[in-house]
């Protein structure tokens, strides 16, 4: 197995062997030429500098202020100093690094991004050792590229943080680009296209157009990188499946923290993406991936799903955002999102033109417009758009439909029954559908019956019918109560000769109106 040496500041592309004493400059020269199980070893950063003094952060913010004098009104040249410049990045309260972009005074200093760690004082902070590659010309110029694919069961290792002088892995890699005009973020810091099986390690990098970019590329394996303060993603994965991204940090992006565009079967765990202007991560047309324990604060959009399917979300943590914890949006169906956490948003969780979606567990207080919300006029059909248990508290399940909501209700119950299901409908038009399910016997009539009550507000109808093998067969008959506030038992008869097989009975009520709510309960066959 080869291994290869590269260090961007003491390296050369031109003279130099790969061996430990004579680096390539960029891991392009040094992946050159490998396969699987060859190793890229790639020269550490400068350790990190304690600063002066205390810093003070506030949440949603970009002001930092310090209590030494410790920022200078310069742009950052790698210096090594105790002094904080403009593209320098500092540790706040929360672990993570944030870009200085402004400086008031020695003691004042704007962030790139609003902080989204607790607000706090007395923080003992860090100024971040980098690796400068200078300037890219523009915002497609490849910095560095991985020039080579490993094989199955064999990856390609590209490996940050390698002290060059005793060859031990016992730093990190951050790469950073800082062009002539400050505010240009241009460039791909790693590229890699139609390459696979790739596996990086302890490489970072920030400010560039996109930190990491992969297309094409699948079975890459990317651990614990830190992408901030890119112009466009942290990190990027486009038409690159069976991809698995652990621990990453994207956060202070000017779009995106990680984006998967047709990607799918990808696995994305623990990723901390906060503070970017409008997603944290977002799915593109993916479907089958996981994304577990994210924390995606501060965004316009903590996750955002896009026409993307039977993906898992588990444990999101989703606060303190513009606009939306979560939003579900163009036809993003079938995907199973549990234990959410979303507060201080505007939205909770918003769905627009997705439905059949599973939501367990959901957490979330002070979203102004609503935890859980559904666009409406987008036409669905009386199906759930997402389906929840424990809304907020154990026992508390509900479907959030286009125009209404059901739950299940302990007040209105019949008799003993101790719960039954009350429909909230919001429409004239459109109907609100639940299905309930009943053996069903081979060659055998069955009556199905259930006792319905309407309010006495209530100025809409119920409407009845039962489907054997996804078939329909009954006619949608009018089940409405007479009387309001008292129960009345209602039933349909599934004909013997309409069921050809043991299996199942689903009976579906359905329901529209504009005031005034419906219970089912007591449901029974004979």
């Amino acid at each position: 197995m080869a291994t290869k040496y590269c260090d961007f500041i003491n390296g050369d592309d031109s003279t130099g062997t790969g061996a430990i004493d004579t680096p390539y400059k960029t891991i392009t020269k040094a992946s050159t030429g490998l396969g699987g199980g060859d190793e890229v070893r790639v020269a550490k950063s400068p350790a990190p500098i304690n600063l002066a003094g205390t810093l003070s952060f506030t949440q949603n913010n970009n002001y930092v202020v310090s209590t030494s004098a410790i920022f200078v009104n310069a742009v950052s040249g790698g210096e090594t100093d105790g002094s904080v410049r403009q593209g320098d990045f500092i540790k706040g309260g929360d672990g993570n690094w944030w870009e200085v972009i402004t400086v008031t005074d020695s003691t004042h200093a704007t962030l790139f991004k609003k902080y989204s760690g607790a607000t706090q004082s007395g923080v003992s902070s860090q100024k971040l050792g980098i690796t400068s590659t200078g300037a890219a010309g523009l915002s497609t110029t490849i910095v560095q590229q991985v020039s080579a694919s490993g094989s199955s069961g064999n990856n390609l290792k590209i490996r940050g943080g390698w002290n060059l002088e005793n060859d031990t892995q016992d730093g990190q890699t951050y790469f950073r680009q800082i062009h002539s005009t400050f505010g240009n973020r241009y460039g791909y810091g790693l590229y890699l296209t139609e390459k696979s099986y790739v596996e990086i390690e302890r490489c970072h990098f920030l400010r560039y157009d996109s930190g990491i970019y992969l297309t094409s590329s699948p079975n890459s394996t990317i651990t614990t990188p830190t992408c901030n303060s890119n112009n466009n993603y942290g990190i990027q994965l486009s038409s690159s499946i069976n991809s698995t991204i652990t621990t990453p940090t994207c956060n202070s992006n000017n779009n995106y923290g990680i984006q998967l565009s047709s990607s799918p079967n990808s696995t994305i765990t623990t990723p901390t993406c906060n503070s970017n202007t409008s997603y944290g991560i977002r799915l593109s047309s993916s479907i089958n991936s996981t994304i577990t324990t994210p924390t995606c604060n501060s965004n316009s959009c903590g996750i955002n799903l896009y026409f993307s399917i039977n993906n898992t979300i588990t444990t999101p943590t989703c606060n303190s955002n513009n606009n939306y914890g979560i939003r579900l949006e163009s036809r993003s169906i079938n995907n199973t999102i549990t234990t959410p956490t979303c507060n201080g948003n505007n939205y909770g969780i918003y769905l627009v033109f997705s439905s059949n979606n599973t939501i367990n567990k959901y957490s979330g207080t002070g979203n102004a417009s609503g935890d859980i919300y559904v666009n409406p006029e987008q036409h669905y059909g009386d199906y759930p758009c997402a389906k929840c248990q424990h809304f907020k508290a154990a026992g508390t399940n509900k479907c959030f439909y286009e125009y209404g909501i059901t739950e299940r209700d302990t007040a209105n119950a019949r008799g003993g029954s101790g719960e039954c299901l009350k429909y909230d409908p919001t429409s004239a038009t459109y109907y609100i559908s639940q299905s309930f399910f009943f053996k069903a016997d081979s060659g055998t009539a069955q009556t199905l019956s259930a006792y319905i009550k309407k309010e006495a507000a209530f100025n809409g109808d119920v409407q009845g019918a039962i489907y054997f093998m996804s078939v329909k067969i009954t006619g949608w008959t009018a089940i409405t109560p007479t009387s309001s506030d008292t129960y009345e038992q209602k039933s349909l008869v599934a004909a013997a000769g309409d069921i050809t097989e043991d299996g199942v009975l689903e009976l579906k009520i359905k329901v529209r109106g504009t005031a005034g709510n419906v219970y089912v309960d007591d449901l029974a066959t004979a």
